[in-house]
């Protein structure tokens, strides 16, 4: 989180009461920041009285229409946000700035074409299975785009300094979407069920735009060489697979209760849901997102510092002063994922308590509440395993990532296969045994990465990298090494 970590530790440095909210504060505004803005654009679009109003079949279709975009464009745009946001830090330590917009033009051009390979195909099936109007189609495609390069656009957010400015930019976006409704539906009798379409595709193609005028202004001068990131990514295929797996890992038991539970619903013959489940889902999402929260403040302000002290001893220092920067570094690591548990479990006490007396009041009970206790844990520990992964990501772990996120995935699957025939309140066991198998293979990969850890750095050529030239000079074969430059933030 490349600019952030220096904001954070000026903010928590000052003492006070005032001064520690406000510095959470910030912190919740940079890393959730955008999407508590969404959410609560969303919930006012769906208050309004036209809206509460319209036949189910009409909400049904919004609301999978919305689903769908804001899940696959996740899917698309991650794994290729992943190796992007490396490369940007590795050049922002060489000083390299020049090479940072040629990828995002190149990036863009991966983002447009993934977007047509899954929006077109889909919005065929749109039009030729669910019969559903062209402008409704067009609507929701660019609606996909935007929210696509949305998410491609926030990688860079990290190089960018001006997080107030782009914090307004959500703000008056979606204030610009909402205005649009209200005044489609309210002047010009639009359907409120197009109009929120429509001004959720106005906000996040204005977001987009506002992004990447953002992103050009700050790197004016840029050369041409898109091939080196190509280089880069194939260099790097175990970041893309291991953010993949962790995606998919993310959201397969929804699609296992799409199409296998007793909840599942069809809409329009092409959207498929589960609308019971995927309202627990969604509950217990937002009641653990604090997760990321606590987990960027406390890797920018504390372990990234011992981090960056061990990688700078390696290089001259004594040994003992090698030792002592890594031990400081691991013990780092221990501390702030046991604080993180900790922090989370009284959180989630906390949540469930005031859960099971606003909930109902809200009209969310029944089946909804008695999947959520299981759901909430199960995602607590997904967010604790996506955590590991990013330091396991700051370990150059090109073996265990991507198994972990294996663990992740297959145990998800497999576990919500079992569980989607169970009864309610037992729905959610198969995200925390995959979970738990994603933390159990994390846990134990950076125990012995750890544990291991000379040997990975000098062993494996970390510090210096050999560069073997073999020359034919009298039957004698040359070598000669180059110092190799220790990237920046991992993450």
């Amino acid at each position: 989180m490349a600019g952030i970590g220096f904001e954070l530790k000026r903010l928590f440095k000052k003492e006070g009461v005032f001064n520690t909210i406000f510095a959470g504060v910030y912190a919740t505004a940079v890393t959730v920041g955008p999407t508590i803005i969404v959410i609560i654009a969303l919930n006012i679009m769906y208050m309004l009285p036209p809206y509460i109003g319209v036949a189910y079949s009409d909400r049904e279709l919004l609301s999978s229409t919305i689903l769908y975009v804001f899940v696959f464009a996740l899917i698309l745009a991650s794994p290729i946000n992943i190796i992007l946001s490396r490369y940007v830090a590795d050049k922002i330590y060489e000083e390299d700035f020049d090479s940072i917009y040629s990828s995002v033009e190149t990036g863009s051009v991966l983002i447009a074409l993934s977007v047509g390979i899954l929006g077109i195909p889909f919005g065929c099936a749109m039009y030729f299975i669910g019969h559903l109007p062209i402008y409704y189609i067009f609507a929701s495609y660019l609606f996909f785009a935007g929210l696509s390069f949305t998410f491609y656009y926030m990688t860079f957010i990290t190089v960018l300094k001006e997080y107030r400015k782009i914090t307004f930019s959500f703000l008056g976006s979606l204030a610009a979407g909402f205005l649009f409704v209200v005044v489609s539906v309210y002047w010009f009798d639009l359907s409120i069920v197009d109009a929120i379409l429509f001004g959720l595709m106005i906000s996040f193609m204005l977001i987009a735009m506002i992004l990447l005028t953002f992103i050009k202004r700050s790197f004016v001068h840029h050369n041409k060489n898109s091939g080196e990131l190509f280089t880069y990514i194939k260099k790097g295929w175990w970041l893309i697979l291991a953010n993949a797996l962790y995606i998919w890992g993310l959201y397969v038991h929804n699609f296992v209760f799409w199409f296998l539970s007793d909840y599942k619903i069809l809409v329009a013959n092409v959207f498929q849901s589960a609308p019971t489940y995927d309202m627990a889902t969604y509950l217990a999402m937002i009641s653990n997102i604090s997760v990321l929260v606590i987990f960027v403040v406390n890797v920018e302000t504390k372990f990234h510092t011992a981090y960056k002290a061990y990688c700078e001893s390696i290089i001259g220092a004594a040994g003992k002063d090698i030792r002592r920067a890594k031990q400081k570094m691991i013990e780092s690591l221990r501390r702030e994922t046991i604080y993180i548990v900790q922090i989370q479990v009284i959180v989630n006490i906390i949540v469930f308590i005031a859960a099971l007396v606003i909930f109902p009041k809200i009209g969310i009970e029944g089946v909804a509440l008695s999947m959520y206790p299981a759901l909430s844990i199960g995602y607590m520990i997904l967010y604790l395993v996506q955590c590991l992964m990013i330091f396991l990501f700051y370990l150059d772990d090109q073996k265990g990532a991507p198994l972990v996120g294996l663990a992740f995935f297959a145990g998800t699957l497999l576990g919500s296969l079992v569980t989607v025939r169970l009864s309610p309140a037992f729905a959610g066991l198969g995200v925390v045994f995959g979970a738990s198998c994603g933390f159990t293979a994390a846990f134990f990969r950076i125990r012995y990465k750890l544990m291991n850890l000379d040997k990975h750095i000098y062993g494996r050529g970390k510090i210096v990298k050999q560069v073997k030239k073999i020359k034919k000079q009298n039957s004698v074969t040359i070598y000669s090494f180059q110092t190799m430059k220790e990237g920046g933030d991992s993450n």
